[in-house]
């Protein structure tokens, strides 16, 4: 079984790391990825397993996206994307999910392409996939070329000292990393309801349940910028946090 700790080889991680700070939210494409990048993503799609999440890449038409309100927010000229399933019965399969899908995104952006995470503004009748009985559909990615070069998402980011509990100055230099990781994560509509703490033998990423795949993109920015050995563990959300790592100096 692939644990989060073995998803990524040395070159990959360094590779996808570097791409954080590149990453943004693209909603207008001129066209889809090259026959070369498009065999790369899938590749990385087939790669990128973890219990009870996958990925799988879809041609869509154009108009499988609607915008919020009157077309606010709509997707445009993009007919590639990535479907994110996962199943109902696999525990923590969202959080899965979360890492899967993000993990994606940066392989797209390290390729020079944009995306963009879709969760309700699409027409979930144009997908026909071969999906499992127990899976569901959390999201899909737009993935394509972008329209223009556009910088890294300008949107307001709350502060380390919001997410972070204690004096995030005094914590290792490799969690200080960790967090500023965390802090560029995207997540549905920009809430970023991550928060962070050092105790004495664990380092906590948590979030509210119902938000486990948002943790999940920002567990999968933790891991790689985390290099020192180390075991992450998720919980139910009730009597622990839903994400730590043990052993991390």
């Amino acid at each position: 079984m692939t644990t989060l700790e073995k998803l990524f080889n040395p070159a990959q991680r360094q590779r996808l790391y570097q791409a954080i700070p590149t990453r943004y939210s693209c909603r207008s494409y001129v066209g889809a990825p090259s026959t070369a990048d498009w065999a790369s993503l899938g590749y990385a799609a087939e790669r990128f397993a973890l219990p009870g999440a996958r990925l799988l890449l879809h041609t869509v038409s154009p108009d499988i996206f609607t915008g919020i309100v009157l077309g606010y927010g709509k997707i445009t000229g993009c007919t590639t994307i990535a479907v994110l399933a996962a199943s109902i019965a696999t525990p923590h399969s969202r959080i899965h999910a979360g890492i899967l899908g993000e993990a994606f995104c940066l392989e797209a952006t390290a390729l020079g392409l944009g995306t963009c995470w879709v969760a309700g503004t699409y027409k979930k009748k144009q997908l026909a996939l071969p999906l499992q009985a127990d899976e569901t559909v959390l999201s899909i990615i737009a993935v394509g070329v972008p329209e223009k070069a556009t910088p890294p998402d300008a949107r307001k980011r709350k502060s380390l000292d919001r997410i972070c509990k204690g004096d995030i100055l005094l914590w290792p230099q490799e969690l200080r990393r960790v967090a500023e990781a965390v802090q560029i994560a995207p997540s549905a509509i920009n809430l970023q309801p991550w928060e962070m703490e050092l105790t004495a033998d664990r380092f906590i990423l948590n979030a509210p349940e119902r938000q486990q795949l948002d943790l999940g993109i920002a567990v999968c920015h933790a891991e790689l910028a985390m290099e020192s050995p180390h075991v992450w563990h998720f919980g139910d959300g009730k009597r622990e946090p839903l994400a730590w790592v043990r052993a991390l100096p």
